[in-house]
């Protein structure tokens, strides 16, 4: 399928999807019956334009997710709150207001997202609204009732509906499967949601016995919130800074090796999500992937790397303990203990049983290894060495065909040979977007025991 072809197919599916989320939204809004209270002015009428102010504001102050442009904010607090102080639908008004106003006039997003975010909002209050309805939930603004079950379930609901809907249009405008994108943007962050979510009653309290009073009160703690969330954000980006700086640092010894584990690490991501694997699991093999070779930032590998003629056995020896020496750094990390220490440790080890450093045989091998293992060696054979010319994508596949069930996970093979995403990064001539040298001599050492060099 070609580039604009998929785009087209792209559009198509989203909207259908913004067509079936207004659909459900238009039936949540307008099936009920309105209770529409006089005189204009009141109490309620000034409440209702209270909340969607303090919607509007606590939506505008926003930042970013790094998966498709995604935004978030704290706008959840008011939207949950309305419901025990408003009767349906009336927390659909505010919710539909508070996206339209914003994502028009703040973020200034293209209509469609206008409409999809306008509609989406307006169903998840209006869903948590039934739910906290039919459960027998406390709704008023003048007296303050809690009762948990009924409320529990207004936030569950909220949560499934607001992110599992973005989650869908993030993976219908995307290569990103369902399962990822919901453990990006939903399950992630569900406990710290749901624990935050307390703050709503507090909300709810302190706007029945104090009015505008108690809105002005609640901002503070609304405003900590939203910090929270903005700095474990934060944490992860300079997780992901603290990697590339520990590549940069390795590849700055050997100038065969530059863009090598970047490369690798997009292969083996594109690769992991044909197996449609969680949000948790490609982290990990984004990050071992990157990091699969950082042990050779060693002194004792320096002069390996450098060596223009061939290794010897005992050279070899030596390089091949570089699997055990980037598993041992990067355990120095405690998020990077586990998981992305295993790949790293054994993305050298053959399917058939005889590869290194364990001889792991098979399914015994961590699935992220096996991925790291091919990625590193398509990016070996598709990359220009100073003894050969680099492959096309389609001749580094027929070689790993060649030693598929030996060297290579025989499935994840025919993966990579129907892979439509891998094929991107190549371009119509099957070579990589950046063509540069690279690759730490792995064809000594690595592959080139089963892969023939050309």
């Amino acid at each position: 399928m070609g580039q604009e072809s998929r785009r087209r197919l792209e559009s198509a599916r989203i909207y259908v999807l913004v067509a079936a989320v207004s659909l459900a939204s238009c039936c949540l809004l307008f099936l009920p019956d309105w209770d529409v209270p006089l005189p204009f002015p009141s109490k309620f009428w000034n409440a209702l334009a209270a909340f969607a102010v303090l919607g509007i504001i606590s939506d505008s102050f926003s930042f970013s997710v790094p998966i498709a442009k995604i935004t978030t904010s704290v706008v959840f607090l008011p939207l949950i709150a309305s419901v025990a102080l408003f009767p349906h639908p009336w927390p659909m008004v505010i919710a539909g207001v508070t996206a339209l106003v914003v994502d028009t006039f703040v973020r200034h997003k293209p209509g469609v997202r206008v409409w999809f975010n306008t509609a989406q909002y307006m169903l998840a209050a209006g869903s948590g609204s039934m739910v906290y309805s039919w459960l027998g939930g406390f709704v008023s603004l003048d007296t303050f009732g809690f009762t948990l079950i009924p409320f529990a379930c207004l936030v569950v609901t909220f949560f499934a509906v607001n992110k599992g809907s973005v989650a869908l249009a993030v993976s219908l405008s995307s290569d990103v499967s369902l399962r990822e994108a919901w453990g990006r943007i939903g399950k992630s962050a569900f406990a710290t949601d749901l624990l935050s979510s307390t703050l709503a009653l507090l909300l709810v309290f302190l706007y029945v016995k104090l009015q505008l009073l108690g809105l002005a009160v609640v901002v503070f703690p609304l405003f900590l919130v939203r910090q929270l969330y903005h700095v474990n954000l934060q944490l992860q980006e300079e997780l992901e800074e603290k990697l590339e700086l520990m590549v940069k640092s390795m590849e700055a010894r050997d100038p065969y090796t530059s863009g090598h584990s970047r490369r690798v690490s997009e292969y083996a991501v594109a690769i992991a999500r044909e197996l449609r694997l969680s949000a948790t699991e490609l982290d990990h093999i984004k990050r071992a992937a990157l990091l699969h070779d950082v042990g050779k930032i060693y002194e004792e590998f320096a002069p390996l790397l450098r060596k223009e003629g061939k290794l010897t056995a005992e050279e070899v020896m030596i390089m091949r303990t570089h699997v055990i020496r980037s598993g041992e750094l990067v355990a120095t990390a405690a998020r990077l203990r586990g998981a992305v220490e295993g790949m790293i440790k054994h993305h050298h080890e053959n399917f058939d049983g005889t590869g290194y450093p364990d001889g792991l045989l098979g399914e015994e091998i961590p699935i992220g290894a096996r991925i790291i293992m091919i990625a590193d060696t398509i990016d070996a054979m598709t990359t220009d060495r100073p003894y050969r010319m680099a492959m096309t994508l389609s001749r580094a596949i027929e070689e790993l065909e060649k030693h598929a069930g030996r060297q290579f996970d025989p499935r994840l093979v025919k993966i990579v040979a129907k892979s439509a995403a891998l094929r991107r990064f190549f371009g119509e001539d099957q070579r990589p977007a950046t063509v540069t040298p690279s690759g730490l001599r792995k064809l000594k050492v690595g592959w080139a025991q089963r892969v023939p060099q050309q």
